[in-house]
């Protein structure tokens, strides 16, 4: 303060006259616009310079949204919409945690209702990902493989300088330390309006549910929607986030999954996502790192591709560092998906394992590993979720999955897992008898966990029973003793459950 206003006592007038001149140009639409830019820069600036810090609430003496709009919808301004956006962005983060009543800018998110304004934040932010995207793919191409690569790379290995030469397996991972680019920003308001406001929810699927010939008119370019795109950039984020040991990294991969849960709570968007892709091309996901993800076709619903991104997490951010805040949402994404689908009686098309695989090697990891991750507390909240989610996941598994041979896979390899399942036990008892079990939520999820333990261990004691007494040796022998014991009899200890956990 004494620095900008010369001292203390001098503090509100100066400052309150840079928030009326900023308010004045911003929402001033005959000014040029070289200076209204100029403006926003600068408020950006002291608003990021001061952080936290006291004299940013003066940005909240002054309501900025309606000058930002006008620089928004104005021709000659809306070339600076993304950062126009990011300054809301900023003021409505200002102690949000602590004072959210008290941020007016909350508020004005929450209750905007211009659908052009809107739709131009989401041409915007389309815009500014695909840049963020091609940041990652310039350093490795990962396009799905065709048939005229695949013979190219066939001959190419059948020269004489490349037949002994060793295939790199992925590329190095300090080629991603700078990465995403700056523009990924963007990320934080597209988190704030799909979290505080419905109407831009329904603008943001309001391109994927058009009719196939009309996707291209609601995109001014030859770019795939903008769900689209946050799926794609956010399977990027989150395949690197923790490899190359960037905090921003990790904290651009947390941003990503909140948006993800947000958009799974939101059953709006949820219910776009779930429908037939109409848009003749799928959503791309990242291929840079093994094992790669089986390629979908360009019928299946977006819930695919979401599922996909929490897939590319589990599987590649195991680290005794672990981010267990991360893997918790991860898992509370992937649990509202499978409820919403048992809810609304969808099955969905799905490369199932894939996911209950990752799911159950992270469990695995958190038993052999729970003595050095940093997060003690939270690692035993995490097993608590992932148990609850594998057994929510078990006893309605006839509802959501496709086929029956889903169903018989999905039980072969809980099955196969046993020994994983049953060592759980000791983690939840160890919370037990901590202090982490004393309040009431916490004990709440910790009876459920040991509910949902004692039903999967049952479960998978039931099979393993049948598939002994059968002497089932092979893969293929124990998935028809599973298949035959399901189809007459469905999954053992399901049925009573399912009405009662999604009413």
């Amino acid at each position: 303060m004494e620095l900008f206003a010369g001292n203390v006592s001098d503090s509100d007038k100066v400052f309150l006259n840079f928030m009326k001149t900023t308010d004045n140009v911003l929402g001033d639409t005959t000014a040029p616009a070289k200076l209204r830019h100029q403006v926003l820069q600068l408020a950006i600036t002291f608003a990021c310079g001061i952080n936290q810090l006291s004299p940013r609430a003066y940005l909240l003496r002054r309501n900025l949204v309606p000058a930002i709009t006008s620089m928004i919808n104005s021709p000659d301004t809306q070339a600076f919409t993304f950062e126009a956006v990011f300054l809301l962005a900023i003021v409505a983060n200002f102690h949000k945690s602590d004072a959210a009543k008290l941020n007016p800018y909350l508020r004005s998110l929450k209750d905007l209702d211009d659908v052009a304004v809107m739709k131009t934040i989401c041409w915007s932010a389309n815009f500014a990902l695909y840049r963020v995207i091609k940041a990652y793919q310039d350093i490795s191409d990962d396009s799905p493989p065709t048939f005229a690569t695949s013979v190219g790379s066939l001959f190419a290995s059948l020269r004489p300088d490349r037949a002994l030469s060793s295939t790199p397996i992925d590329p190095p991972r300090e080629l991603f330390k700078n990465q995403p680019i700056q523009a990924s920003v963007i990320l934080l308001p597209l988190y704030e309006f799909v979290h505080l406001n419905d109407i831009f929810a329904t603008v943001l699927v309001e391109s994927i549910l058009s009719p196939p010939g009309d996707i291209k008119a609601t995109n001014s370019s030859s770019r795939l929607p903008l769900p689209h795109t946050v799926l794609t950039i956010s399977s990027y984020i989150l395949t690197h986030a923790s490899s190359v040991s960037s905090r921003r990294a990790v904290a651009y991969a947390n941003l990503c999954l909140h948006i993800l849960l947000v958009a799974a709570e939101n059953d709006v968007i949820l219910s776009a996502f779930s429908q037939a892709q109409k848009s003749p091309s799928p959503v791309r996901l990242c291929r840079q790192r093994l094992p790669l993800l089986p390629i979908l076709p360009p019928a299946h619903p977006l819930t695919c591709a979401l599922l996909d991104c929490c897939v590319l997490w589990l599987k590649h951010n195991l680290h005794k560092r672990l981010e267990v805040h991360s893997y918790i949402i991860c898992i509370w994404i992937v649990h509202r998906v499978i409820y919403f689908l048992c809810k609304t009686k969808s099955r969905l098309e799905y490369h199932w394992q894939e996911l209950w695989r990752a799911l159950l090697v992270l469990l695995d990891f958190l038993t052999n590993k729970l003595d050095g991750i940093d997060s003690r507390d939270g690692a035993d909240r995490l097993v608590q979720e992932t148990v609850v989610l594998i057994d929510f996941a078990l006893c309605h598994a006839e509802a959501f999955l496709e086929s029956p041979q889903a169903v018989h896979q999905f039980i072969y390899e809980v099955v196969r897992a046993s020994s994983t399942l049953q060592k759980q036990k000791v983690s939840l008892q160890r919370s037990s008898m901590t202090g982490a079990a004393r309040t009431s939520q916490n004990s709440r999820l910790l009876s459920m966990a040991f509910e949902a333990l004692k039903s999967t261990t049952a479960i998978a004691a039931h099979y393993e029973e049948k598939i002994q007494a059968s002497k089932g040796s092979s893969a293929a022998a124990v998935l028809r003793i599973i298949a035959k014991d399901v189809d007459r009899d469905g999954v053992h200890g399901g049925k009573d459950r399912l009405e009662d956990d999604l009413m």
